[in-house]
């Protein structure tokens, strides 16, 4: 008897305590917006991510994904943010030959919330959406949008 009263109060304290409200990744509708600002690009994939406040200079903190492309294709990234965080989020599009330090491009380099890529070489590359240096206060979601613009020939 007394086990199934302990038991009973655990389990009360988890479900009737408030916890922190849990923040996912940014929400459907946030993804379906950013992927209308492509124009007439068509719609390839989303980069959906979550990213914690930043607590020192040397924490790195993001999402990093592995993306095909093919040569000869123009691309677009498209980088949306909730309202009030900014421009404190930048996408980024690196591969091994050129890492994240020194990427082919980014919406930082580019100046904006987009950019087009001009594939030059098949292969694996890697989009990561990241905070700015010394930016980063508090969390946020992100969405990154790959878009299919059409062949360069």
């Amino acid at each position: 008897m007394k086990k199934i009263a302990i038991l009973i109060a655990i389990t009360s304290f988890f479900i009737f305590v408030p916890g922190e409200k849990a923040q996912a990744q940014c929400k459907q509708q946030r993804v379906y917006h950013c992927a209308r600002k492509g124009g007439n690009a068509i719609y390839l994939r989303d980069f959906n991510t979550k990213l914690k406040a930043v607590r020192s200079e040397r924490s790195i903190n993001g999402t990093k994904w592995p993306v095909v492309l093919n040569r000869g294709t123009r691309y677009r990234f498209i980088l949306c943010t909730p309202s009030g965080s900014g421009n404190d989020v930048k996408l980024t599009l690196f591969d091994s030959r050129h890492p994240e330090t020194r990427p082919w491009n980014s919406t930082e380099k580019s100046g904006g919330d987009k950019f087009d890529f001009i594939c030059k070489r098949s292969g694996v590359y890697y989009v990561s959406i990241r905070f700015k240096a010394g930016k980063g206060k508090r969390k946020t979601c992100a969405v990154g949008i790959l878009s299919f613009v059409g062949k360069n020939q």
